[in-house]
């Protein structure tokens, strides 16, 4: 069988009725030249899926010119084609103006086909900028317009993908000089109540609210050190009109961490604010037992030490809220539960053995006036003894040599009929048996 030989020309109207036999099926509006236009439009989506931008340019820029409100898809396509152009473009002048062509398609696409799309295409063109423009410092300005533009458009919605980016912005331009204090604070009050907003709305996208906000929250906290009474002024009002808002009790502490604030009042309502609506955590109720220590309310320290040490899984951070609770108990005067909470800290974290025992040692130490009974000098020095021991698993040398100095002296052995090597147990609370030795 013999095949008829169609000439080129017929092969390429045969492509083209095919590539655009699908497009009436779309929302297409074709101009009066619609031969041309549909050539122009294949041209540059067949440049575009071969990853040939710059073979692209000229049928789509025809399409912008002449057919302005063809479609959506040739400034949404016409982004990406400058955006890779952009990308891969050395030289300066040429690099700068693509980004200038790729944020144009944005505006475009707003000026034909942003009706009920605006906060969309404004969110995703300055994502699209801070992408093209983030190395260049110069340029963050800019950046703040787009960003801020982008909130205002989207009645405070800024998509979650653009928090980080925006903060960032503000970081630089705070370091710059170019905002102030009051600026940036009215700009991350508002970034912080839309991510409160969207969390509470417990949408599709809250967990990515969540995140984004914890970063923003980071960042900020890494290169601004809010004052005490701003966060009073700022913050404290809003979380007393909203008593259940976690996110911003956590934000609340989150700065007072990072400005040193946990001894203010309002650090304790927002900490109260989490464990009150289940958000629990080991690290923060340590935090507030070592607030209340130092202000030296004893009972509400163990009140929080003790709720940490329940809802805490890592031994080491037991054997720590461990130490936190001897500690209590000896400025109590409990010395028997202080040894206690010292001894369960050192089984529990090797790493904390070596304090635990030196500190009991340091307990019987001082416990000399307290525990003799002044009849016999070999049973009122055991407690050193008891002392030398500790000292001993502590692997305190200097501490051990200071407690032998106190030991009983052989004579002092031999005229109380005791013996070297003899078992003696230790008077008062100490209630050690030690092993008798002399100090010479």
């Amino acid at each position: 069988m013999k095949y008829r030989a169609y000439p080129t020309a017929f092969w390429s109207l045969l492509f083209l009725l095919i590539a655009t036999s699908g497009l009436k099926a779309q929302n297409f509006n074709w101009p009066e030249d619609k031969s041309t236009a549909q050539t122009n439009y294949v041209l540059y989506t067949d440049a575009k899926k071969q990853k040939n931008y710059e073979a692209a340019i000229e049928p789509i820029t025809w399409l912008h010119e002449n057919a302005p409100d063809l479609n959506p898809a040739i400034y949404i396509d016409g982004a990406t084609i400058y955006e890779e152009l952009a990308a891969k473009e050395a030289d300066a002048a040429k690099k700068t103006e693509y980004i200038d062509k790729a944020l144009e398609m944005y505006d475009l696409r707003l000026q034909y086909f942003g009706e009920k799309k605006e906060a969309d295409i404004a969110n995703r063109k300055a994502n699209t900028a801070f992408k093209l423009l983030y190395k260049k410092p110069s340029e963050y300005g800019r950046l703040m317009e787009l960003f801020t533009e982008a909130m205002d458009k989207s009645n405070d919605d800024l998509v979650y993908y653009n928090i980080v980016p925006f903060m960032s912005v503000l970081k630089t331009l705070y370091g710059k000089g170019e905002i102030n204090d009051e600026q940036l604070l009215g700009m991350y009050d508002r970034l912080g109540q839309m991510v409160e907003k969207q969390v509470a709305a417990d949408g599709k996208y809250a967990s990515k609210y969540q995140e984004a906000g914890e970063n923003m929250d980071s960042i900020f906290a890494g290169f601004f050190t809010m004052s005490c009474d701003q966060i009073q002024e700022k913050l404290m009002p809003k979380l007393e009109q909203n008593p259940d808002d976690v996110d911003l009790a956590k934000r609340v502490i989150s700065l007072s961490l990072a400005s040193s604030c946990t001894d203010q009042a309002f650090f304790m309502t927002a900490a109260e604010t989490l464990f009150q609506n289940g958000e629990e955590d080991p690290g923060l109720a340590k935090a507030l037992g070592s607030r209340a220590m130092i202000a030296e309310d004893y009972p509400k320290a163990k009140e929080w030490f003790e709720k940490a040490l329940e809802i805490s899984s890592s031994e080491e951070q037991k054997a720590d809220i461990k130490m936190d609770l001897g500690s209590i108990a000896l400025k109590e005067g409990q010395k028997s539960e202080a040894r206690k909470h010292f001894l369960q800290a050192a089984n529990m974290d090797d790493g904390l053995a070596k304090k635990s025992y030196s500190t009991i040692g340091d307990m019987y130490m001082r416990s000399y006036e307290q525990c003799k009974g002044g009849e016999d000098v070999v049973q009122d020095r055991a407690v050193f003894i008891a002392a030398y021991e500790m000292y001993r698993k502590a692997g305190d040398n200097s501490k051990m040599a200071g407690a032998k100095a106190q030991f009983p002296s052989k004579e002092e052995v031999f005229t109380y009929n005791k013996s070297v090597g003899d078992q003696i147990t230790v008077d008062c609370w100490v209630g050690e048996t030690v092993t008798i030795r002399t100090r010479d």
